[in-house]
C-alpha cells in the first residue's frame, strides 16, 4: 500500500550542522539502520585513466586465501538465496544457491548466462564468480584487478552489463572511503576505469543504473548504515551526491521498461521495493518484495534483481 505522500529526499543544503553518527563500519557488516545524521561529505570522482595507477583506486595486494568459514557471526557464514519473481514486486520460491558467501549481486555475462560476484568466505573473502546452474551457483573463479588476483580491500561489488563488458562499481576500502569503477571483457578480468567517488565518513554498498535519458543514478548506504544516499552522473564513471533519504539501507537500483525506477532497500528484516518516476528526486513505497518468514531464514540483505530474467537474489543467514 503507497503512502499518502511521497518521500523527498534531503539536500545536503538541508542537512548543514546536524550530527554526524560515529563510529566505523567494518567493511562486510550486517543490514543496520537508525536516524538520519547530516549528509555525507563527498568528492565526484575523476575521469577515466589508464589501466592502472588511477589515484583512489590502486589495487595494491592480494588478499589473504585461509578461509574465514568458522565464526558463525562473520558474515562469511552467510549464503546467497535465490528467488523468482515476475514482477520485481514479489519475490517467491526461495532457495539457497551457495554457502559461505557474502554481498551477492548478479548480472549477465559476456557471451551468455547468468553470473553472481560476491565474497566468497572459503578463500579469505575474495571477489569471486559464480555462473548459475540451475538453482544452485557454481564457483568459476576469484576476480583479477590491473593484473592483481583476488584484490585486497575491494568489497561490496555492483555489476552490470554494459556494451557486451562486466561493468562493477564497488568500495575501495583501504583508507579514506571511495567507489571505484572496473571492466571485463570476459567477467574474471578487469581494468579499473575511474574513481566514481570519495567519502570522507564510512559510505558502502554502491549500487547503479543507466536511466532512460542515458545518465546515471547512484545509490549507497550512508556511513554507519544509517539511511540512504544518491548521485548523479552523466557518463557513469564520475558521480556526484545530491541527496539523501531516511528509509531502509544497502539500495539496489532497477530501471522498469516504463522508464520509472525501483530502489530494494532493507528495512526491519525485509526487503522493501520504492518507486521513482523523476529520476530519483521522490520516491513512494510499492511493497514488501520478500520477507524473512517467507525464507525462513534471517535476510542480511544485499538484494539483486534481473528483470529479463525474473531472478532475485540476496544474503541470508542462521547465524543472527
Amino acid at each position: 500500500m503507497l503512502p499518502e505522500r511521497p518521500h523527498r529526499l534531503h539536500t545536503p543544503g538541508l542537512l548543514r550542522g546536524l550530527a554526524v553518527c560515529a563510529g566505523v563500519l567494518a567493511l562486510f557488516a550486517a543490514c543496520g539502520s537508525g536516524n538520519s545524521p547530516a549528509a555525507p561529505s563527498t568528492t565526484p570522482g575523476g575521469a577515466a585513466g589508464a589501466a592502472s595507477g588511477i589515484p583512489g583506486c590502486e589495487i595494491t595486494a592480494s588478499s589473504d586465501a585461509t578461509p574465514l568459514v568458522n565464526d558463525p557471526k562473520s558474515p562469511y557464514y552467510d549464503a546467497i538465496g535465490l528467488a523468482r519473481s515476475a514482477d520485481g514486486a514479489l519475490a517467491i520460491g526461495y532457495g539457497e544457491a551457495l554457502a559461505h558467501a557474502s554481498a551477492p549481486d548478479a548480472t549477465r555475462l559476456p557471451g551468455g548466462g547468468l553470473g553472481v560476484y560476491y565474497h566468497n568466505g572459503e578463500t579469505g573473502g575474495a571477489i569471486w564468480l559464480a555462473r548459475l546452474e540451475g538453482s544452485a551457483l557454481s564457483p568459476v573463479a576469484a576476480i583479477t584487478v590491473d593484473g592483481v588476483v583476488r584484490p585486497r580491500w575491494m568489497a561490496d561489488p555492483n555489476v552490470d552489463l554494459i556494451d557486451g563488458r562486466v561493468r562493477m562499481i564497488y568500495l575501495n576500502g583501504e583508507g579514506q572511503r571511495r567507489f571505484c569503477v572496473a571492466e571485463s571483457g570476459d567477467g574474471i578480468t578487469f581494468t579499473t576505469r575511474a574513481l566514481a567517488i570519495r567519502f570522507s565518513g564510512t559510505e558502502a554498498d554502491p549500487t547503479v543504473a543507466r536511466l532512460s535519458d542515458g545518465s546515471w543514478l547512484m545509490a549507497f548506504s550512508r556511513e554507519n548504515h544509517s539511511g540512504i544516499g544518491f548521485a548523479r552522473s552523466g557518463d557513469g564513471l564520475s558521480f556526484t551526491a545530491f541527496a539523501t533519504a531516511g528509509f531502509g539501507v544497502v539500495p539496489e537500483l532497477a530501471v522498469l521498461p516504463d522508464g520509472r525506477v525501483r530502489l530494494y532497500v532493507c528495512a526491519s528484516g525485509n526487503v522493501d521495493a520504492y518507486l521513482s518516476a523523476d529520476r530519483g528526486t521522490t520516491w513512494q513505497r510499492e511493497a514488501t518484495v520478500i520477507t524473512n518468514q517467507t525464507t525462513g531464514r534471517t535476510i542480511v540483505c544485499d538484494p539483486s534483481y534481473l528483470p529479463s530474467d525474473g531472478l532475485f537474489v540476496f544474503k541470508v543467514t542462521d547465524a543472527r
